[in-house]
């Protein structure tokens, strides 16, 4: 387990990045030896994340590593309210300090972890991936690249399945009817606002997906039942960095990790990724062969039936996340760009699956 340090530990942003702070935490970290030494940084932003800033840091020295990633809460106001709000920040540094080690979904090596829940700040240090490129939602991705990325997902899944000592982590179950007729009041409150913003580009049978959905998402709530895991509730092509020569890709951004049903990250990923014709013809062969990286994992008595059922009602989480976060962050273009895709695809799929009867 990484040590998670308190908030006199917090560099609150990049520009207070010195040196010597490198060089303490990778020596805390164990990745000092005899002779080592940090002698200058540099730092350039790096990803396209809107909830956090993330930058890499260029280290000149000896018998270190040549970059480090690290992510602090974001300097625009609204999106850092946002992540201090829904308690992203926390959730994020928590996840690697506590549960990545424990699991089979490859994440970064997290080297330092500090948090400062009163501000809503925090630190948190990475390996670098070297050479690996960010995914695009919007592009989406090949049947075969989909297919090795749910071999991931059942790496976090299947560690965690049903497992009552992590739904009692306070971070990690904060679920329940509290938090979600929050979050119901939360996308029902913004939900003009972004049809003011969007509607134009949707079709009209998407928008008329939302609007049969939106008012009825504390009966959604509600409906959910099935086997509870450690959930990435974003998983998504932007938050997975892909290696050349390797099928799996490395999952980031685990700020929305809850603990939750399965097959709303299944969901979410197939509906939000492949574009919806491939989606429609690749879909019943990917959810096996999800299936069986469970059963791989060591999940035994879940069966394509019961995900199937969870997997319907899972089709419109992509629409609760995209709503809120696209009027919760700080605006950009891509930003627009990525929301109106990622709501648009989670629609179609709610619709293929005639999701809103089976709640």
């Amino acid at each position: 387990m990484r040590t998670l340090h308190g908030s006199d530990r917090v560099v609150a942003q990049p520009g207070d990045l010195t040196a010597e702070l490198v060089e303490q935490m990778l020596d805390e970290a164990g990745r000092l030896t005899s002779g080592s030494c940090v002698r200058t940084i540099s730092i350039e932003p790096v990803g396209t994340g809107q909830m956090a800033d993330t930058v890499r840091i260029s280290i000149e020295g000896t018998g270190v590593p040549s970059s480090l990633v690290a992510k602090f809460a974001s300097s625009d106001e609204t999106s850092r309210s946002t992540g201090k709000m829904m308690r992203a920040y926390e959730v994020e540094v928590s996840f690697y300090a506590e549960l990545a080690e424990r699991l089979a979904v490859r994440v970064p090596d997290a080297l330092f972890c500090a948090l400062d829940l009163e501000a809503g700040t925090f630190t948190l240090v990475l390996e670098d991936i070297v050479g690996a490129r960010q995914g695009d939602q919007i592009e989406g991705c090949s049947v075969a690249e989909a297919a090795a990325c749910l071999e991931d997902l059942a790496g976090l899944h299947g560690p965690c399945w049903e497992d009552s000592s992590l739904a009692g982590l306070a971070w990690l179950g904060r679920g329940g009817p509290g938090l979600e007729a929050f979050t119901a009041s939360v996308v029902q409150g913004v939900f003009p606002g972004f049809l003011e913003r969007y509607g134009a580009q949707l079709t009209p049978e998407q928008v008329g997906l939302l609007e049969g959905f939106i008012p009825r998402m504390v009966d959604w709530y509600a409906a959910k039942e099935g086997p509870k895991t450690a959930i990435h509730c974003d998983f998504r092509l932007d938050n997975l960095l892909f290696v050349p020569g390797e099928q799996r890709p490395v999952v980031v951004d685990f700020q929305t990790c809850v603990w939750g049903s399965a097959a709303d990250d299944l969901a979410y990923f197939l509906g939000g990724n492949l574009p919806a014709h491939e989606r429609r013809e690749a879909e019943d062969g990917l959810i096996t062969a999800y299936l069986g990286h469970l059963a791989g994992a060591g999940v035994t008595g879940y069966g394509r039936a019961e995900l199937d059922r969870s997997y319907r009602l899972g089709t419109l989480a992509g629409v609760v996340l995209g709503v809120g976060a696209a009027m919760l962050v700080q605006r950009t273009d891509r930003g627009d760009e990525m929301f109106l895709c990622s709501v648009g695809r989670h629609a179609d799929h709610a619709i293929d699956l005639d999701a809103l009867d089976a709640f």
